[in-house]
């Protein structure tokens, strides 16, 4: 995953490949908390998520507020989704 970080210098072209770090930092992106703010944008980044792991405690409260949030998301979509139906009719 540190491969990932380093520049090789050039970017391609189109669509944007979706990756593990894109996806875990989409997660990371919708905690509201400013207590915790967490990123996955640079190997400083990698490194305190990797230290934030490796205490259960700590990692297993991360866990649960992405989880929060994302089926709060869901939940939002899903009812903007309905109400668009609804108007629709």
């Amino acid at each position: 995953m540190n491969s990932y970080f380093i520049s090789h210098g050039r970017k391609f072209k189109g669509r944007p490949i979706t990756t593990l770090p894109v996806v875990l930092n989409k997660d990371l992106s919708r905690l509201l908390d400013s207590q915790l703010t967490l990123h996955l944008t640079s190997l400083e980044d990698l490194e305190h998520l990797k230290s934030i792991a490796q205490n259960r405690q700590s990692w297993l409260k991360v866990a649960a507020r992405i989880r929060e949030a994302a089926e709060a998301s869901t939940s939002t979509e899903t009812l903007k989704a309905l109400s668009q139906v609804k108007s629709m009719a």
